[in-house]
């Protein structure tokens, strides 16, 4: 007999809504907390298979406890919008789908479910509780057991004392004890969990504890004399009450069948694909769905209303299509020399590899389809080899064939993520030509934050069309079949699809960008030509010296060694420095450090903004300590196993549709994140080298965003300074503090840098304060004379929060659309970072582009056998080239990054030389 489950959905909606990232729908719903809590309370019933069940919600109204203390859960804040908007869905998702839900107006629902357990238990039912608010320990029993089910953890009675140190019918005295700061419930200062769980286990109860007290001494007897009165009111808001008047029968919370109807439109609204899908094909969830919704879904980019005829006509066209639309897969001869009778004569064509891993570096291909209208499309099998695999037509042959047509830059290609393809292709040694339209980027260029770009989410937004997903196809998890493992049948679908949405995506997103002239510019001028640098430079790598690096990961042992040994001295104990939670312990409990802040999960932040605020030495020595570990796993440590064991060079990725700005990111490895101004950074530099008779150059634009700044600002003392050359932050204390540009100490003009640059990266009033050392009022005072002297960038900045808020996004150099969708936002918070950055937004992207051009123009000056571009790092670009050119090449490469746009003020690029980056850096 499966237990009585009772789930705690207002722990489920929190939980979801901080564990996934931000998700929305194309009208701009969010579903996050949707998503996880309602796909974790269906893993749940599939594990349990209930019988009875209910999901129990809390109430916005206050309860008991709120008249007992005026505290309790004071400092909780509000309930974002983004959060509110989704509990009307996931509760009607939930009865949709047969579930019981409650709620009760004036009561928590620990204690609805506390009041539900009890009942259960006395009937004799075995109870299965899924929380993760460890105040519900207090009701665990023989027949009642707790389980967080994002972490599938059950806690029985033993359970709960290996955890907690204390039985369940200790946990009310232990939470009084220690107190839960996110509750409100004070506790007795000084008393942590590990002192209250001893406590408890000595005298057995708060009764033993204050019919002992005086026994107890030092500082946390005499601070539990001191608090006496506070106990039982602590102990009253801790309590659960299981008691409650509730009218539900047993038989009232039996599970349903589920109303398909409304669980449709529910699913449809919410654009949950899988879910729609699988209510269309019950028995068949490889099957693919086509699904229309009644209107056309518009993004943000169309925001003038005489596009929407227009486009609605585009997609209602493309769609007619649908169902006339045929796959077919080519196995024989005959059907493929058809097929490429067609293909050689096509002047335009879009096309998909499928393969064997997603890591370009090792994947084989296994097949490739195509498509040349909306109408059809093909899937060539080349090497599936599952036992009882069909035939298939010779891949080094079929490759040999198509490689004119996919090395001719005339013949013009559509993909989506071009660039995996093309190394792919690479691997095969055909060198792909003719990019001419990549749906991925043109979803970026298009609007960078309506959703994600991949092809199952862009086919969602963009053609109301949920796409076959990999998993439903290959499965998931460590049963996930590789392609080349998928029967044919059900691969050549996939495939076909693939292409066939790719040639509509480029159809609707092609009619889109061609409304917005700049936009088409940016995808067929920047971001394609750049994808193809990019694929160039992923293929290059950059050498490694694995000697230096593993002697540099010795010395970081040591350097990690000695600081953990500093801290253990100070703290007094010994202890895992590298453990967040038993170093929250010794700085707030053994050391009573001040500043200490307990998350939803009970244990204190130990966050580097948190330790910074913190004036002792050990908070210092672990947040070396913390960084310099992290350097040692993600770079001299991980640097080595990712190099290539044969040439020593490591080949990062690029990304180019993921930051809202335009900036490009880079993963296996991550580049972007070396320190560049400590000492520490250069060390890491110093492995990356040059082969023999080679140098590396290291060409960075100097100060770019601040001379966007002054382009777009137009603020005359700025663009004075960098006309003449001089030093900016210099001239800013200059200005500011009025005193001559030869007097300026270091020290001030260190704080002219730092509002200099704050106001460019958003940094709040507060950041500000923190960066300059002033009091609030001295920087206040600074800042508003620093606008006195500089009112072009006061004037940009209050221009840009109006534009933004008028128009919904700012624009770059180019004119690319960088959106700001809270700029509206009722939250002040979250309309106050909006705002700082759409001011940012403009500078950062327009660097962004920079770099890209510059990318673009100097890969055309480089000869072609003696240097290379191999990485793109914030401003700076950094090349291998033979010695020989190095002083040729170092002048030429300067100016064209200097003048690939022409700005109110010059472009500097520094551009250094030497063996290793360290040096040329």
């Amino acid at each position: 007999m499966p237990p009585f489950v009772l789930v705690d959905g207002s722990y489920f909606l929190f939980r979801a809504y901080h564990a996934l990232p931000p998700l929305t729908t194309s009208t701009g719903l969010h579903t996050n907390a949707i998503r996880g809590a309602i796909s974790a309370i269906q893993k749940l019933m599939r594990r349990i298979q209930p019988t009875h069940m209910a999901v129990i919600f809390d109430t916005p109204e206050p309860t008991f406890r709120h008249e007992l203390s005026p505290i309790y859960k004071g400092d909780r804040p509000s309930m974002p919008d983004e959060l509110s908007q989704q509990i009307p869905y996931l509760h009607a998702l939930i009865r949709a789908q047969g579930i019981p839900l409650y709620t009760l107006p004036g009561a928590e629902a620990d204690d609805v479910i506390g009041t539900l357990a009890k009942r259960a238990e006395k009937a004799g039912h075995q109870v299965l509780i899924s929380t993760g608010d460890k105040d519900m320990a207090q009701l665990v029993t023989d027949k009642v057991t707790l389980e967080d089910s994002f972490k599938d953890k059950p806690m029985d009675v033993d359970g709960v004392f290996e955890k907690f140190g204390v039985w369940p019918n200790q946990i009310i005295d232990y939470l009084t004890l220690m107190g839960d700061a996110s509750d409100g419930i004070r506790g007795v200062p000084g008393v942590g969990a590990k002192t209250a769980a001893r406590l408890l286990t000595e005298y057995g109860s708060i009764g033993g504890i204050l019919e002992n007290i005086e026994q107890i001494k030092g500082k946390v007897g005499q601070s539990i004399r001191d608090n006496v009165e506070g106990i039982a009111l602590d102990h009253q808001l801790a309590s659960i009450v299981c008691d409650l008047d509730i009218a539900l029968t047993h038989e009232d919370l039996k599970l349903c069948d589920p109303n398909t109807d409304e669980l449709r439109r529910l699913y449809t609204e919410l654009e949950f694909r899988n879910q729609l899908q699988s209510l269309d094909h019950p028995n068949n969830p490889n099957s693919t769905v086509y699904k229309q919704t009644s209107t056309v879904i518009e993004t943000a980019a169309q925001q003038t209303s005489d596009m929407v005829t227009e486009d609605q006509a585009i997609l209602t066209s493309v769609d007619d299509q649908l169902g006339q639309a045929t796959y077919h897969t080519i196995l024989t001869q005959a059907d493929w020399e058809q097929f490429f009778a067609r293909l050689n004569s096509a002047k335009r064509f879009a096309i998909d590899t499928e393969t064997t891993s997603l890591d370009y570096r090792v994947a084989e291909m296994v097949g490739f389809s195509v498509a040349f209208d909306a109408m059809d499309a093909y899937y060539i099998p080349l090497a599936h080899d599952y036992e009882g695999a069909p035939e298939q037509l010779n891949r080094e042959q079929i490759l040999a064939q198509i490689k004119p047509i996919l090395e001719n830059a005339g013949i013009e290609k559509i993909g989506h993520h071009l660039k995996y393809d093309a190394h792919i292709f690479e691997n095969h040694g055909i060198h792909l030509q003719g990019w001419y339209f990549d749906t991925m980027l043109a979803s970026y260029v298009l609007n960078a934050v309506v959703t994600r770009h991949g092809m199952d989410d862009v086919a969602r937004v963009y053609l109301s069309h949920l796409t076959t997903t990999y998993e439903q196809v290959a499965g998931k998890g460590a049963k996930q079949k590789s392609f080349n493992q998928i029967e044919i049948e059900t691969a050549a679908h996939y495939a076909a699809e693939d292409a066939h949405v790719t040639w509509r995506l480029y159809e609707v997103l092609d009619h889109k960008l061609k409304q917005i002239p700049e936009l088409s510019h940016i995808l067929h001028h920047i971001e394609m030509p750049v994808a193809s640098v990019l694929a160039t430079m992923e293929e290059n790598g950059i050498e490694l010296d694995l000697g230096f690096l593993d002697q540099l990961s010795v010395d970081f042992a040591n350097t990690i060694q000695n600081l953990e040994n500093q801290i253990i001295e100070i703290a007094g104990e010994s202890f895992n420095v590298g453990s967040p939670k038993q170093v929250g312990e010794v700085l707030f409990e053994k050391l009573g450090l001040k500043g200490g802040k307990k998350t939803a999960t009970g244990q204190y932040s130990t966050s580097e903004a948190i330790l910074e605020k913190i004036d002792h030495p050990i908070t210092q020595l672990i947040i070396e300590y913390r960084g310099l570990t992290k350097l040692r796993s993600t770079y001299t440590e991980a640097l080595v196993k990712q190099a290539n064991p044969d040439t020593h060079r490591v080949h990062t990725s690029y990304h180019q549709a993921l930051t809202a700005t335009g900036r490009l990111s880079s993963t296996d490895p991550n580049l972007q994140n070396i320190p560049i101004r400590e000492e520490i950074g250069r060390q890491i530099r110093k492995a990356f080298i040059a082969p023999q008779g080679r140098v590396l150059l290291a060409a960075d634009y100097s100060q770019i965003e601040l001379r966007l700044m002054a382009h777009f600002s137009q603020d005359d003392a700025l663009v004075d300074a960098f006309k003449n050359g001089q030093d900016v932050h210099r001239r800013t204390a200059s200005e500011v503090l009025g005193v001559a540009l030869e007097n300026v100490t270091s020290d001030q003009r260190r704080q002219a840098k730092a509002v200099n640059f704050g106001l460019l990266y958003g940094m709040s009033e507060f950041g500000l304060i923190r960066q300059l050392g002033f009091t609030r009022e001295e920087s206040q005072n600074y800042i508003k004379q620093y606008f006195h002297r500089y009112p072009g960038i006061y004037e940009y900045m209050q221009r840009t929060r109006q534009v933004a808020l008028e128009q919904g996004f700012v624009e770059t150099i180019t004119g690319r659309r960088l959106y700001t969708p809270d700029i509206d936002a009722r939250n002040m918070m979250v309309r106050k970072g909006a705002e700082r950055a759409a001011i940012n937004a403009p500078l950062q992207g327009s660097a962004a582009e920079i770099i890209k051009m510059a990318m673009i123009e100097v890969n055309k000056i480089l000869p072609s056998n003696q240097a290379k571009l191999l990485l793109q790092v914030h401003d700076e670009l950094v090349f291998e080239v033979d010695a020989a050119v190095a002083n040729t090449l170092t002048s030429k490469i300067a100016e064209v990054m200097q003048n690939v746009v022409k700005l109110s003020v010059p472009l500097v690029v520094e551009v250094g030389q030497g063996k290793n980056w360290g040096e040329a850096h």
